[in-house]
């Protein structure tokens, strides 16, 4: 941990954005201190947001699984990517009588589907207006095919999140970037992404969370999306080494975070 930050690290802070994959569990094993920590902070009467890149599952799921794990929580306090994603394109695009094909998981296809656009499947999703991405672990070539054929179409192409890879238990699975990189390369041209560690998602959890930047602390387990993403939006930053980012991909990165921990109960 930094040396300034020793003593009562959190007490500077209202609220706390909580990265959830590689900092709370690992896929559907809880990280040791995950729990106290959460419970500790709460009896401390400070706010949590929990914030994933995770596209795939609806907050409901979220909820409930963080519930069986020992940590209570309610949909209120869980921004996904995909939630993001659905409230960008609603602020930001007329979505009236427009389609859209989608890549990606339950949560993506609750949090889209309620924006009024008209989700397509199968063939009739090459002719879609949008094509979002997000996590899909049943990605098919025919899922690309089709989503290929929107984009040359000239559908508009976006995406929750651009992360390379995805922490479990085993090691590094390929994340929601890795699609996003397949269909860039077939589209020939890049996806407006919302999730972290753009500023538009992070700006959305300040909103949701009734945060002031300089009394919000981003905790996270990656470098190029939670502490950059903090970082981006004003916010303090730690950095949990349980997750994707180790201790040595700090040599030379910008910007450092303000803390580093090997787990969260040093936060305590």
């Amino acid at each position: 941990m930094n040396p300034r930050s020793r003593t009562s690290p959190l007490a500077r802070y209202d609220v706390l954005l909580m990265d959830m994959d590689g900092v709370l569990y690992l896929h559907n094993e809880p990280i040791a201190d995950a729990v106290r920590f959460v419970s500790a902070v709460r009896g401390m009467g400070k706010a949590i947001l929990f914030l994933t890149n995770n596209s795939k599952y609806t907050r409901g799921e979220y909820r409930k699984k963080l519930e069986a794990m020992g940590i209570p929580s309610r949909e209120e306090e869980i921004l996904t990517s995909a939630g993001a994603t659905a409230q960008y394109l609603v602020e930001n695009h007329d979505l009236e009588g427009r389609s859209a094909f989608l890549i990606g998981g339950e949560g993506l296809y609750e949090e889209v589907g309620r924006t009024g656009l008209r989700l397509l499947a199968g063939e009739e999703g090459s002719t879609a207006d949008y094509v979002i991405v997000g996590w899909d672990t049943e990605l098919t070539y025919e899922k690309l095919r089709i989503a290929c054929l929107a984009l040359h179409r000239g559908a508009a192409f976006i995406g929750t999140n651009a992360d390379a890879t995805f922490p479990s238990p085993e090691g590094l699975w390929p994340g929601a970037g890795a699609i996003l990189a397949a269909l860039e390369k077939a589209a020939g041209r890049e996806a407006l992404v919302v999730g972290k560690p753009n500023l538009y998602m992070m700006q959305a959890a300040l909103h949701v969370s009734g945060g002031r930047p300089d009394r919000t602390l981003m905790v996270g387990d990656r470098l190029e999306t939670d502490v950059l993403g903090g970082w981006r939006a004003g916010l303090d930053t730690c950095l949990v080494l349980t997750g994707v980012s180790k201790r040595e991909d700090l040599e030379g990165y910008r910007p450092q975070p303000d803390l580093v921990v090997e787990s969260l109960g040093e936060l305590l």
